[in-house]
């Protein structure tokens, strides 16, 4: 679920910082994840992202640019079955992911609880012919919901998504969630974990399962880096993978 990896980064700037009035944040890194996905050969994915996130009062806007490198396609960079049918290795732009949140709860009454409304589209950038995509528009609606405790936080997603079908499938729409900490080991250093699980999309499919293990440097008041790693634990996940995420605050 390279979706939440990727969410990842905006929520633990979401946690460790204090709310701004207005806040531009632009990240890019490298995300790679290798499975065989039920499948007799092994996929490996490289996943470039391009995230815009602007943050005005409650509302939180995000834009997300991905190119895309896929060896042996099987599956998209969600976990949706590909057609298949294509070249061993296939790469160029992926699809463009655009969200849209809203801050009920921002932390500020002193409880330490945020809490988010998001919705979000996929727009079908990708090439479909060469597998980089499904060609088809996806929605999802997510609560993000979290609570700091001194050093330590939790956080908690739970959602919807609506796929598109491409001609010859009926993909589900499934539910997914998310449960994670993260915790400060020094001021500008924090570690955490996440387990990610979603329904299976298709009816022979499975469900996605991965735990997310990851570190968040500080490394000035605008820079911020992340490291993280990945293990699956079904077919529909990667079997293993990792990254590294780069932000920049304005």
């Amino acid at each position: 679920m390279r979706g939440v990896r990727v969410i990842l980064p905006g929520l633990l700037v979401f946690l460790a910082m204090p709310a701004l009035a207005e806040s531009f944040t632009l990240t890019t890194g490298l995300d790679y994840s290798r499975g065989r996905y039920g499948t007799p050969v092994t996929s490996e994915t490289w996943y470039v992202p391009v995230i815009a996130r602007y943050e005005t009062g409650p509302l939180i806007y995000k834009l997300t640019i991905p190119y895309l490198r896929i060896s042996n396609p099987s599956v998209g960079p969600d976990g949706e079955p590909l057609s298949g049918g294509c070249a061993s290795v296939e790469s160029g732009l992926g699809d463009t992911v655009a969200s849209a949140g809203y801050a009920l709860l921002d932390g500020s009454r002193g409880d330490g609880l945020f809490l988010d409304l998001v919705g979000k589209v996929k727009l079908p950038t990708a090439d479909e012919d060469r597998c980089l995509g499904t060609g088809k528009t996806d929605y999802s609606a997510q609560i993000d919901l979290a609570r700091s405790f001194g050093a330590l936080s939790g956080f908690a997603t739970l959602g919807w998504k609506k796929f598109g079908d491409p001609a010859g499938t009926d993909f589900r729409d499934p539910i997914y969630a998310s449960l994670g900490f993260v915790t400060r080991l020094a001021p500008a250093t924090s570690v955490g974990a996440a387990y990610d699980w979603r329904q299976k999309v298709t009816a022979n499919g499975h469900e996605t399962q991965e735990i997310t293990l990851f570190l968040s440097q500080r490394l000035s008041p605008s820079w911020k880096v992340q490291l993280y790693a990945l293990k699956g634990f079904s077919d529909a996940s990667p079997d293993s993978g990792g990254g590294l995420l780069l932000s920049h605050s304005f």
